[in-house]
């Protein structure tokens, strides 16, 4: 479709009305059922790559290989669905992939239906008070160390222009400021599985996620400027986009979390959990639309959402709500990484030059960013704990700033901003410098992914950092006995005095409904079922009726059919039937052996208890038959 807006034919005069077309309107040479067929095919190939990718999963799991990532699984199996459909008319035509039609699908998938959810779970999840405790240095290193990073890297970029053709020093920042954006999701995969340092931990996630926004800015500031790049432009746009966006998402989540107060939306658990789910898709929207950053926007809504929405559902209604968020965000990052495997099959070889450059460059910017300002908030550290002593044993050891470092990958958002790349970089540089960046974005997520990513766990070990049974569950940076900081006080008062009485209100403003405690009652009812004696030895359906007239009752019984879709979500009923022992008994009492055609008390045949259903326990027919057993001997003889 064609940018450019189209007259409507009735500005132009009935001539111009044969030959008018809306603005989205295109051309396809395909039949109805062509396009079905391939689109069937296609949805069967990334669906088919997507179950083996859990299935390796899986495996990974069991077998506790936690240097390798379920991602890099994701970028290998995305490789091999490109392979088939390049090289296959599976889906397509063969040896075929349209280049715009492959950068359209793929920035509309990832920037309209990933990068929401992602982004909002991990805003959602993050660990509020040891996020705020740590929130300065987070900052210096966010901040100042991605500036830093964005400098050192595109003038990297601008020496090294004979290898790569990046020639003009725009092209250079704009590049730069959207290649330092991190995404250490494998990192943080290994992290939580091995149960690292908290202070690493936090550090790595609280960074990664400002140093989205400020590489998010600063990329918008440089790509959307037109004509000749100026210092004063530049930090006007950055400042406008990064609070304005900052200011619209807590405004959302204001609104948002009050309608929840005033509604009490928390009493109706399953409309509350999806109004939370599909909030991130409404305010990037919004957001894009009116001029802002959708990802900054919903970022911050996420945060203050994850903080004190909860206030507002019950326990179980939180708990499904983080469940729901981080499987949808996880199937929404494999996606990106399958994207990203069927992409490297294509990369040029100028895309693979100026993506090996990239990545020395890379490694240098992301060093020139982590180690001064770790040394700095290391300064700032001992000059506080002077006064707050519990900063003595937070300081950002050499083995942290390793990490730090080490953690530096890049994702989805990396590459759907290659991707916004606007068409002045092809005038400026001369054709299909474009199309080598986002070649090299591509280069650049997989080969971090599988070098940083799979050596993640080595590392730690390597270096001796506390980890697994070393690091106490649930371990926070600070205790209670600790002084707090000007700062920790200061975002205690807001909370007390503006946040709480605004967002949350009295203990008695909300009620915590009956069906709160739905997915306890679910659970624990069917628990008592599947232990009881009944259970095991009956192969009758009836203990599950006496289960749903014992456990769920009237409002419960509409709950759990709201939130399960049905009134026994644990499935009882079919594990109860797949138990079943299968045991043909004859009407007479006595019990078919496997291979007798012939009831051996009465002579009936077997078909004829076969056709007359009479089918039980083992263990049922031996206590109903009692005291019959001992007559067994002449029935048998006779």
């Amino acid at each position: 479709p064609s940018p450019r807006r189209t007259a409507h034919p009735a500005s132009v005069g009935l001539k111009a009305m044969a030959n008018w077309k809306p603005p989205l309107s295109g051309e396809c040479f395909l039949s109805e059922k062509e396009l079905s067929d391939y689109s069937q095919q296609l949805v069967i190939g990334a669906s088919g790559v997507a179950i083996f990718v859990l299935l390796c999963g899986h495996a990974i799991h069991q077998a506790r290989l936690n240097f390798l990532p379920e991602s890099l699984v994701a970028v290998a199996s995305g490789a091999l669905l490109g392979f088939i459909l390049w090289r296959s008319s599976w889906g397509g035509t063969s040896s075929y992939l349209d280049d715009s039609f492959e950068y359209t699908l793929f920035s509309t998938v990832l920037k309209l239906f990933c990068l929401p959810i992602i982004i909002f779970e991990s805003g959602w999840s993050i660990p509020l008070r040891n996020f705020m405790s740590q929130l300065g240095y987070i900052l210096l290193v966010a901040v100042l160390g991605t500036a830093i990073s964005v400098v050192v890297v595109a003038y990297l970029i601008h020496a090294t222009s004979d290898y790569h053709q990046v020639t003009e020093l725009k092209t250079a920042f704009a590049y730069a400021s959207l290649i330092s954006s991190t995404d250490p999701v494998a990192t943080l995969s290994t992290f939580g599985a091995m149960n690292v340092d908290p202070l690493l931990y936090i550090l790595v996630f609280g960074e990664s996620q400002i140093n989205d926004a400020v590489a998010i800015t600063l990329f918008e500031g440089i790509n959307n400027i037109s004509g000749e790049l100026t210092i004063g432009g530049l930090c006007l746009r950055v400042v406008t986009l990064l609070f304005g966006s900052i200011g619209l998402g807590l405004a959302i989540a204001m609104i948002f979390i009050k309608i929840m107060r005033f509604t009490k939306l928390g009493n109706s658990t399953a409309q509350a959990i999806l109004c939370i789910f599909c909030s991130p898709f409404l305010t990037f929207c919004v957001a894009e639309q009116i001029g802002m950053s959708g990802i900054i926007t919903v970022l911050f809504q996420s945060i203050l959402v994850g903080a004190y929405a909860p206030s507002h559902l019950s326990i179980e209604a939180t708990t499904l709500t983080s469940f729901l968020l981080k499987q949808t965000a996880s199937i929404a990052d494999m996606i990106i990484f399958m994207f990203c495997g069927v992409s490297v099959l294509e990369v040029s070889q100028r895309g693979l030059h100026t993506g090996l450059w990239v990545m020395l460059i890379c490694i240098v910017g992301r060093a020139a960013a982590v180690f001064p300002m770790s040394w700095l908030s290391n300064t700032i550290k001992y000059g506080v704990s002077k006064q707050l002593p519990a900063e003595k044993k937070l300081f950002i050891s050499w083995k942290h700033q390793v990490m730090m470092w080490h953690s530096g990958l890049r994702g989805g958002i990396g590459l759907v901003l290659s991707m916004e790349l606007g068409e002045w970089v092809d005038e400026a540089n001369g054709p299909g410098t474009k199309s080598s960046l986002v070649d090299a974005t591509f280069m650049l997520i997989c080969v971090f992914l599988l070098v940083f990513g799979g050596s993640t766990g080595i590392c730690l070990r390597l270096l001796g950092l506390p980890l697994g049974d070393q690091v106490a569950d649930g371990e926070s940076l600070y205790t209670d006995a600790d002084t707090p900081g000007p700062g920790w006080r200061c975002f205690q008062f807001m909370r007390s005095k503006v946040l709480n009485p605004l967002l949350v209100g009295k203990a008695n403003d909300y009620e915590r409904n009956p069906e709160a405690h739905i997915m306890a009652q679910v659970i624990n009812c069917a628990q008592e079922v599947e232990s009881s004696e009944e259970f095991r030895r009956s192969g009758t359906s009836s203990s599950v009726y006496r289960r749903h007239s014992s456990g769920i009752l009237g409002a419960d019984r509409a709950a759990a059919h709201a939130l399960f879709g049905m009134t026994d979500p644990a499935h009882v009923a079919e594990v109860e039937d797949a138990r079943r022992n299968g045991v043909l008994q004859c009407s007479c009492g006595n019990v078919f052996m496997e291979d007798s055609l012939y009831c051996r008390k009465c002579g009936r045949e077997r078909q004829a208890a076969e056709h007359s259903g009479f089918a039980g326990s083992l263990h049922d027919i031996e206590e109903e038959s009692g005291d019959s057993s001992s007559d067994s001997g002449a029935d048998v003889e006779r």
